[in-house]
Formats: C-alpha cells, structure tokens, sequence
C-alpha cells in the first residue's frame, strides 16, 4: 500500500547517518520492510538542531520518500513563532496535498501538531480515503500551565482554535491511535468516540547497537568521563517541560559523592544560563546532542537514567523510557501515573515526587548501591526487548493499518 505520512519535529535520514530516528522514522522504514511505499511529509525546519534543511522531494531510501515543505522554524517550543510554524507546516501540507498527481492508500498523521492532523483528516474527507491520528501529546490543554494564572483565560481563549482542530482530528479520523492508554482515552474523549479501531501502540526503541569495550572508552574519554566513575546521565531536550534547574540542585547536593558523574545532554544552548551553573559543578559534564552511537556508549556505562519533568508536565510514557530500558539502565523520575506504574511493574526504575532535591538524591545514592547487578541490568533489556522493541510494536502497528485499509476499501464497496 501507499503510505502518506505526516509528521514534522523529527529527525529525518536526510538529516546524516548518525542521526537517532523517532517513531516516524523507524515507522517508514518498517513500512518499507513490508514492501509497502511512504512519503513522509516534514518541514524544511529541524526541531532539533534549529537548522534548515532544503525543501523539496528526495528519494532517500527504497520505499521511502521524503517531501521537504518550507517551513520558517522558531527560537522558543512555546510561542508565537512555533504556533505560525504549525499553521503554515498545516497549510503547506494541504496546498501538496491537493497538487498531488498520485493519491494514498492511507494517510497516518501525528498529533502534535492539530493543525497538520486536522488538515490531514480535512484532506481524507474530501478524497474518500482512509486516516489515523495518532495523539502523541496532550495538545493544547497543558499550554495554559506555563503562563501565569492570570493570563490563563486569555491564553485559553487564544488556543480555542487549536481545541476546535484536536477535536476535529480526533473526531473524524477512521482510527485513533494512542501511544499509551491515556492519551488514547484523551483523544476519544476529544472526538466524543469508541471505535472498535482504536488501538495502544507505544513508541519504543530500536535494540541498540552496543560496541566494544575499546570504542566505548574512547567516546567516554571524549566526554571526561573516567571508566570506573558512576554515571546518572540525562539524555533528552532541554525544553521547559524538563525541570534541569532540579538536576543542578541534585548534582549541588551530591558533588562530594565519590566517583558520581552527572551527565547531560541535549541542546544547551536554548538555556546558556542553567548551562553555565551545571560547568561550574566538578560532578557535571555538559555533553550537547549526542548522535546515536554517543548515545550508546553514555548509557552503556551509565547506572541510572534522569526523567526530571515539572510537575504539570503534560507527559504519559514517554520515548525516553524505552530508550533508557534498551540499555537496562535503572531509571528515576518525576512523572505519575502510567510512567510510574510501567517502572514499578517491570522492575526498571522508581518515582519520587517532582521538585524535591532531596528525594532524587536520595533516590540516585540508593541506586547506585542497589540497582547496579548485571543480572538486574540483563532482565531490564530482556524486558525492552519482549515487550517495547521497535520492530515487534511497529510490524504490529503496520498489521493494525493494513486491516484499516482493508476495512474501510470493503466498507466503501458495499
């Protein structure tokens, strides 16, 4: 079959060799491992390195088209300039949509963004074919949590028209798709549905590509990080959802702690400040991005994987989880709920409450004493790989689309 496939904010393989692939990614490839044809339609701006890439159409792999829309890019995640960005990533999709000469099988679009799942339900409507919205975040209703109360009526008034394109998308898509079973929920809630076509289907993570002793004490000597030190690293963005000011207070009260490294990754430069307090620290490295195989060797020798998110963060099973599980590291978090339940029943890590140094220290001394026996680490993986393993949740996300497919072209003949 015939794959569109709407998703901006991730990296792409246009964007190098090295370069980590998100659920769009890894879902295209196992699409064309199936035999069947994607066209991924990204912006021309990468969320990530904040650079451009070129708009046009690339063929960049068997299977796999890559359709570039312009696409101005922003500074800030939340702002005016990100929601112009969304709009017009919305309108430009649409404008090639209708131009298009070949026309879908199935069209899959993510949420976020409502203006590029919308547009894409708004497209299949109008063509007769088959859609699936998959909510990958509670999109708007936790923006008003990062405004001061006072302006939250305001900020709620002003995020109605976002609103009115979540329940749009959630309503009139023939499958919703939750990556854990409260978004789900959330998005039939929104659409005022309960299809019998509605399905879980977490992100996961590829099983990792784990190198050699010799090549993983070379990144980590490139990194200042001594083989024998005890790593809690934090690999991910430095957006306002994350609370790093909480990992700057930990890492403060444990700066005595024989042989503790903390290490942290990501973008620093959306917040030079906090960059610059976590330098000053001798327990602290400050790594950037990381491509994949970086991010193999640091958590290959890490102990424990930081989840430090603000209290109203909006959250549920994020991708970082199945990535940390991959390599068996421990894992310590702030979040609630499904988050807190998965690590609990499959063993691999623990909650604390969110904002509280003293707990997250607490809580990384204890498992760096208790939680780091390889067998514990081995049965962590073995776990990943039966249950959240990239290639098994999307083999079975691609028999859930073809049975849409099917469905709907038999509903159409009859």
């Amino acid at each position: 079959m015939k794959v569109w496939l709407i998703r901006d904010l991730e990296p792409t393989p246009l964007d190098g060799n090295e370069v980590r692939l998100l659920r769009a990614g890894m879902l295209s490839r196992a699409l064309s491992h199936r035999g069947h044809e994607t066209t991924w339609f990204t912006s021309a701006f990468n969320h990530y390195s904040r650079k451009l890439r070129p708009p046009g159409r690339f063929n960049c792999e068997a299977g796999l088209t890559i359709e570039v829309l312009p696409g101005q890019g922003y500074r800030n995640n939340i702002g005016f300039a990100r929601l112009l960005h969304n709009a017009r990533f919305g309108r430009h999709f649409l404008e090639a949509a209708r131009g298009a000469s070949d026309r879908p099988d199935l069209i899959l679009a993510d949420m976020p963004t409502t203006e590029a799942a919308s547009a894409a339900v708004r497209f299949g409507r109008e063509t007769g074919l088959p859609t699936v919205v998959t909510v990958r975040d509670l999109w708007p209703d936790f923006f008003a949590d990062f405004f001061p109360k006072p302006l939250r009526p305001l900020i709620d008034l002003g995020l109605r028209r976002l609103d009115q394109q979540a329940r749009y998308a959630c309503r009139n898509a023939t499958s919703l798709i939750g990556i854990s079973e409260d978004y789900l929920a959330w998005g039939q809630r929104k659409g005022e549905r309960n299809s019998s076509l509605d399905r879980v289907f977490h992100l996961g993570y590829p099983r990792p590509d784990l190198f050699d002793e010799r090549s993983v004490d070379e990144v980590m000597s490139q990194f200042e990080i001594p083989r024998r030190a005890k790593v809690a690293a934090f690999v991910g963005s430095w957006g306002v959802t994350y609370d790093l000011p909480l990992l700057l207070q930990t890492a403060e009260l444990l700066k005595d702690q024989e042989d503790l490294i903390m290490a942290v990754a990501g973008d620093w430069t959306l917040r030079p400040d906090l960059a610059a307090a976590f330098r000053r620290l001798p327990n602290v490295r400050i790594l950037g991005w990381l491509d994949k195989n970086q991010v193999s060797a640091l958590l290959s020798r890490s102990f424990v994987g930081l989840l430090p998110y603000r209290s109203n963060a909006p959250q549920g099973l994020p991708n970082k989880i199945f990535e940390y599980m991959a390599y068996g590291v421990y894992q310590i978090t702030t979040l609630s709920g499904e988050a807190a339940r998965l690590l609990e029943e499959t063993g691999s890590g623990r909650r604390v409450d969110a904002g509280s140094v003293h707990a997250l220290a607490a809580a990384i001394q204890d498992a760096l004493i208790h939680e780091t026996d390889e067998d514990m680490r081995r049965l962590r993986r073995a776990t990943f790989q039966a249950r959240f393993e990239a290639s098994k949740i999307y083999d079975s996300l691609i028999d859930h689309l073809e049975l849409v497919v099917e469905g709907y072209s038999e509903a159409r003949l009859s």
